[in-house]
């Protein structure tokens, strides 16, 4: 018997995207789907819409919530999910044809419990910007924590072997996540709540299978929460990393996974530096300032093995450490960081 696969879409504001991202599920050609639309208190017309797809489609399910933010609303789906297998899909993208079919495809029968394929960033108009695909391979055991969800921390400090943390275009047995009561952060409280759901999901895992699938579409929304400047993004992204240190070092991978997180904060340092560049210099200094001087991030500068960095990463976590606060105000002012 075809295994149920839930889909999951926290919806919020999104009237401009919705009817694109569920025509692409109900189209799906593997059928044996649920769709659960979870309005998390949109403003707009989303709800509505949500609504009116439940009543044109059998196994499309409207839900409705007092707004918590996109972890907490994922909780209230997995709560309400009848499938064997779930998958999580962002209101503002959308599928191929074929890619629950191509996830359902990588649990060989039952032999996987996990499907992770890669995805195709598109601009706000639909055009594609570039594809991220992974080679094929079967992670078993304890290599599933070890040489797959080490690599969604970071990349290592010589080489770009990142699998993004990403919930959506990846299969997620339910058995696994009910056996064991995963549920997500908010995102409110931790910056980046997929990385912390794949740090408790993998550790029970038994056999992950990554296929080289770009079927779904990334949609690089310069309005969203990861690409607007916010004033607390780096104090956030400092908490962040404090509190993954903290889990990892409990772990057998501590050691990779220090250096993995370290060099995925200086790139969420860069990325504080290169968003807000349209306010006045003197506030973009005053913010470099402040984070050349944040102790967490010059003793992790301290400890990281910066010599085996490329060229220009060096470059910049050296005007960190030696506190260039001048340099780095005018290359973030002129939008080269």
């Amino acid at each position: 018997m075809l295994p149920l696969v839930s889909i999951i879409v926290p919806v919020y504001n999104v009237e401009k995207y919705l009817q694109q991202c569920v025509d692409s599920l109900v189209s799906q050609t593997y059928k044996n789907i649920e769709i659960l639309l979870i309005d998390d208190g949109s403003k707009d017309n989303s709800g509505q819409m949500c609504n009116q797809f439940s009543e044109q489609y059998t196994n499309v399910m409207s839900f409705h919530k007092k707004n918590s933010g996109l972890g907490l609303t994922r909780n209230f789906g997995l709560e309400r999910i009848n499938g064997d297998y779930v998958t999580f899909v962002d209101s503002d993208d959308y599928l191929n044809q074929d890619a629950i079919q191509r996830l359902v495809d990588g649990l060989e029968n039952g032999k996987n419990d996990t499907v992770i394929g890669g995805f195709t960033k598109i601009t706000d108009e639909g055009k594609e910007i570039y594809t991220e695909k992974y080679p094929e391979e079967v992670i078993d055991n304890d290599q599933v924590y070890s040489h797959l969800f080490n690599r969604m921390l970071g990349s290592s400090p010589d080489s770009h072997d990142l699998i993004k943390p990403s919930v959506w275009n990846a299969l997620y047995s339910v058995k696994l996540i009910r056996a064991h009561n995963l549920c997500f952060v908010s995102e409110r409280e931790l910056i980046s709540e997929d990385i912390v759901w794949d740090s408790d999901y993998y550790r029970y895992s038994k056999s992950v299978k990554v296929i080289p699938s770009s079927s779904y579409y990334y949609r690089y929304n310069p309005t969203s929460l990861s690409q607007t400047y916010k004033p607390d993004r780096f104090a956030r992204s400092i908490k962040f990393y404090g509190y993954m240190i903290g889990k990892m070092s409990k772990t057998e991978i501590a050691e990779d996974a220090w250096l993995r997180q370290t060099r995925n904060l200086f790139v969420a340092v860069r990325t504080c530096l290169s968003q807000g560049t349209n306010r006045p210099y003197s506030k973009i200094h005053r913010s470099v300032v402040e984070i050349c001087s944040n102790l967490v991030l010059q003793d992790a500068i301290t400890k990281y093995p910066i010599r085996r960095l490329g060229i220009r990463q060096r470059f910049f976590i050296l005007m960190i450490k030696y506190k260039c606060a001048n340099i780095l105000s005018i290359l973030a002012k002129m939008h080269l960081m």
